[in-house]
């Protein structure tokens, strides 16, 4: 029960809390159902001071008699080929405006204000269909229209449109479950919810002015019936940033819920396509290629074409490629590329003398396309690259022509030589434009991966008070998503009302542990405040590690490129070295050798200099500190890879313009890094405050996978990571890493073998394995937790059985998935010190919230561990898909359910991050986790770096390319 809201903040909701509790008593005595997929909740949190705060969730109210008929549509475009039919599946923008063309068939007129769509696979109506519209629908022959077109033009494609019915849903029954006390009962949400998912973002999907991306929605033009667009932000290098909302159904108990959040996306800028070249660069031709693949041009060199209603039909392409020297080369008369990414001067067709002619001057009807004849592909001459048949008769009067003089003659458009020709064909059939007649249709986001200077851009952009964007959920939210009972096409044409307010939920706040470091006089707390503390105190003194390394020597190189301001003065690199030299030994660090350091010159990318200068060095030091000009990627990649993998080096890099302020703090943080990689361990936590591990029989386990971003080379893999404690401090997390079987597969496939080197390393430390695996997996969307179970929990049960003898027995394990991509934020309903962050107005670190947006059947909560520097905090969302652990511990006084174990525990464990003097946001070993899956992405730099000519034929890559040298293997190179 939470306290009493402030005045005129609405308390959470009575009923809500009443039916939680009800379930839990259920719950709690009653035996868990052998068809229950995951534990149940063991109770609710009960620790730390209770607050209210606002949730980003609106309540939705359906009607009780509401029953949605899902039906399955599939669309084919049927083609003969030597006789026999092939079908061709329709899909992308194409299969949009299909399903347009569907809801505005005359079979459906009757039922078009009761449906609605996912506009790729699914119809969902509130009245069931008739059967006489199911028989026209197998198939019904459409004549593809495009967009804004009133009729359809004669050589359209003629598609195959089938429907069928899935079944009905009834939104009752859901209802009944969440609120029912009968928690021995199952029930598949997922139709459901997948259901009232397409009904809510329907809206978005067919407003002629918004980008839609999975549960996200952007206003990218203006729509006078519509909501005006977020003004973006440049990104440079041709992108731009966009503000918009996310919408997902989510259901809690006694309620459903609609989960509205602020979000924001990279998009190509709508401008001339000449433009975007020069915003991103021409010089690297493969690069720019990767960058322009799949972006739609709309033409501007053709007569403009109006429908009945006076509106302009575009002529829209999609780029597949810059024109290449490998372009129609099946063709009699193939095109003459001079080379990859040549001009419009340097790229030449072949056409008949009748083609080339003013735009307003007739000319022969069309004949010739790709080589192919072109009866039936009429008008479409003027954008494709024209081909004759061959025969004597289509050679008369043809001729090569460049794509500059086609369109200078043709269209009176100048071209610049500078400037790549695109392809909006295929390699087989081209189809050439130059720059100057297309522009970048809006809202197109771009997947590839932000460079250095993009990604700063981006996050200033996305970081706003919370305050802020609290106030743009509440007002701009519900219109944007098509909540508001006035919105055409909204959530309303079914019925379904919405609360218009956000609601409030009880949360509370737990206390910081007591951080512990070492000083000459014996074990000192750290001041935590807010989540954070110093090592560098002010009246006494230094704080030193818990367990310093022991270096034989340390060692600097100072490195110089070519054409790069020098990282630090030449005549103030021995006091520096020597400041950072007495910051190590501040905190603890011991070695038996004076720090010794050199200059590096390097030309560029090329230069084996460093290379050579670390394998020198390797025999000599146990670390080396490189003194970098500048945080270019390559350079960082190019360091960690050579020296974690070939020479067996650990490096800590610093820029040389942060080591150059001469900062205590600054050097302390560095001193975290050589503290680490050496063994060491920085800070811990009181043993009252990790209960049961501080008995020393307990592995942590953090897991996590990283895949390749789009524009990756084809070659690049997903990899797994893993780090584990190695004993009851949880100081040392060492990790191994292993690819893939399958690119962008989520469930580790070699997870039973890398959890074998983690008991190895812990049986090796300890003499013994542990009792209990308390595993935290990351990257597991809420959809996916079945198969955590089914695939990866026999796997680690696998490794167990090969370890652990028969006198030992099987070890416990507890598995909790957590998840950083969700949409759940939680706002401060007052400014009060004791519960909220003042720097900026968010919840106070340690807000910790498992009730009213969370069912009681399922053990799960959102934990908001640290203290958000700017912007608005995500909480993390921890779910409990397997518990063999915490049932068997006693709890310590002052505890009430295991629920306040296990939420203190993880709570705990992001204060014991040895990168950083504060509690982070997820807890330690997924933080550490996600840290070694980003040392693979340095190994593998070439295959997740945007595609260039160098990346072609690139070899597969192994479990061997991300195996750190054996000197490293045991230590927390990844630091």
């Amino acid at each position: 029960m939470s306290r009493s809201a402030p005045r005129g903040i609405p308390c959470p909701k009575q009923e809500v809390t009443k039916a939680e509790d009800a379930q839990l008593k259920q719950l709690q005595s009653a035996r868990p159902a052998d068809s229950a997929k995951f534990p149940p909740r063991p109770g609710y949190g009960t620790r730390g001071e209770r607050v209210t705060l606002w949730a980003n969730f609106f309540e939705l109210d359906p009607p009780a008699n509401l029953v949605l008929h899902r039906y399955a549509v599939t669309v084919v475009e049927p083609h003969i080929v030597n006789g026999k039919r092939e079908e061709k599946q329709v899909v992308g923008k194409k299969l949009k405006q299909v399903f347009r063309l569907i809801l505005e068939c005359q079979q459906l007129r009757d039922y078009r204000n009761d449906i609605v769509t996912d506009f790729k696979a699914q119809l969902v109506s509130r009245v069931a269909f008739g059967a006489e519209v199911l028989e026209a629908f197998r198939p019904l022959r459409i004549r593809y229209r495009a967009e804004l077109e009133d009729d359809a033009r004669v050589d359209a494609p003629l598609l195959e449109v089938s429907i069928a019915r899935v079944g009905p849903l009834a939104v009752s029954e859901l209802i009944e479950y969440l609120t029912s006390t009968n928690v021995g009962g199952t029930f598949d949400k997922q139709p459901i919810l997948q259901a009232l998912n397409i009904l809510l973002g329907h809206y978005a999907k067919q407003c002629p002015n918004r980008a839609t991306v999975g549960q996200r929605s952007f206003v990218v033009d203006p729509h006078p019936n519509g909501v005006a667009p977020s003004a973006p932000d440049s990104l440079g290098a041709g992108l731009i940033a966009v503000r918009g909302f996310s919408s997902s159904i989510r259901v809690a108990t006694a309620r459903i819920l609609v989960n509205v959040n602020v979000t924001h996306a990279p998009f190509y800028n709508p401008t001339m396509l000449a433009q975007s070249m020069i915003a991103f660069g021409k010089g690297d031709k493969g690069r720019l290629q990767s960058f322009l693949k799949r972006v739609r041009v709309r033409t501007t060199h053709l007569k403009p074409r109006e429908n009945e209603a006076g509106q302009i039909i575009p002529v829209d392409k999609t780029i597949f490629a810059l024109a290449n020297t490998d372009d129609g080369s099946k063709d009699n008369h193939p095109p003459q590329v001079a080379r990859f990414g040549a001009g419009p001067r340097d790229v030449k067709f072949w056409v008949s003398d009748a083609q080339v002619r003013p735009s307003n001057v007739p000319r022969a009807p069309p004949v010739w396309k790709a080589g192919k004849s072109n009866d039936k592909n009429k008008g479409e001459s003027s954008t494709k690259t024209p081909k004759p048949e061959a025969s004597p008769a289509s050679n008369s009067g043809s001729r090569y022509i460049s794509v500059a003089e086609y369109f200078q003659v043709t269209y009176q458009k100048s071209t610049h030589p500078d400037f790549p020709v695109v392809n909006v064909g295929t390699t087989a059939k081209p189809s050439y434009l130059p720059v100057e007649v297309c522009h970048i249709v809006p809202g197109q986001i771009s997947q590839a991966r932000l460079n250095p200077s993009q990604t700063e851009k981006m996050i200033k952009f996305a970081l706003r008070q919370p305050v802020v964007n609290a106030q743009s959920i509440d007002q701009d939210g519900p219109n944007a998503v098509g909540l508001s009972p006035h919105m055409v096409g909204g959530i309303s044409r079914f019925g379904v009302n919405v609360d218009n307010n956000m609601i409030t939920v009880p949360g509370r706040i737990l206390e910081s542990p007591n951080v512990q470091y070492s000083t000459p006089s014996g074990t000192q707390k750290a001041d935590v405040g807010s989540g954070s503390w110093n090592m560098v105190t002010r009246n006494r003194g230094p704080l030193r590690f818990n367990v310093g390394a022991t270096l034989t020597s340390w060692h600097a190189v100072i490195l110089h490129i070519a054409n790069l301001k020098e990282p630090i003065p030449v005549s103030r690199s021995k006091p520096l070295i020597a400041a950072f030299d007495q910051a190590l030994k501040n905190t603890g660090i011991k070695f038996t050798r004076p720090a010794s350091w050199e200059t590096v010159q390097m030309s560029g990318p090329q230069d084996s200099a460093l290379a050579v200068a670390m394998q020198k060095l390797q025999p000599q030091h146990d670390i080396i500190m490189i003194i970098l000009p500048t945080s270019e990627k390559w350079l960082y990649d190019a360091i960690k890879s050579y020296a974690d993998r070939r020479v067996g080096l650990h490096t800590v890099c610093v820029l040389g313009a942060q080591l150059g302020k001469n900062d205590p703090q600054y050097m302390a943080n560095v001193a975290h890094k050589f503290n680490l990689k050496r063994r060491g361990v920085n800070q811990k936590l009181d043993n009252a405050k990790l209960g049961f591990i501080s008995k020393g029989t307990t592995m942590i386990v953090g897991i996590d996978v990283t895949h390749p971003s789009p524009g990756s080379a084809e070659t690049a893999p997903s990899v797994a990571g893993m780090v584990a404690s190695v004993d009851a401090q949880l100081g040392q997390w060492p990790a191994d890493l292993r690819i893939q079987s399958e690119a962008r597969q989520e469930s580790v496939s070699k997870l039973d073998v890398m959890l074998k080197t983690r008991l190895d390393l812990w049986l090796k430390k300890n003499k013994r394995l542990p009792r209990n695996i308390l595993v935290y997996r990351d990257g597991v969307s809420d959809t996916q937790y079945d198969k955590v179970l089914q695939e990866e929990l026999p796997l680690l049960r696998k490794a167990c059985s090969e370890s652990y003898g028969k006198n030992d027995g099987p070890p416990n394990i507890t598995i909790v998935v957590v998840g950083k991509r969700h949409n759940a934020r939680f706002f401060a309903t007052k400014m009060d010190a004791n519960i909220t962050d003042q720097k900026n107005g968010n919840p106070k670190n340690g807000t910790i919230v498992d009730r009213h947006v969370t069912e009681a059947r399922n053990w799960d909560f959102f934990l908001q561990s640290h203290a958000a520097i700017q912007g608005t905090a995500r909480p993390a969302h921890y779910y409990v898909v397997l518990d063999e652990i915490f049932p068997k511990q006693q709890l310590p006084h002052g505890f009430s359910t295991h629920a306040d174990l296990l939420e203190e525990l993880t709570h705990n464990l992001c204060y014991v991050f040895g990168r950083a003097t504060k509690a982070v946001s997820i807890c330690t070993p997924v933080y550490y986790a996600h840290l070694v899956c980003e040392r693979a992405r340095c190994y593998l730099s070439r295959h997740y770096t945007m595609p260039g000519p160098g990346q072609i034929g690139l070899p597969t890559p192994t479990d061997e390319d991300v195996r750190v040298h054996e000197r490293l293997k045991d230590e927390m190179f990844y630091i």
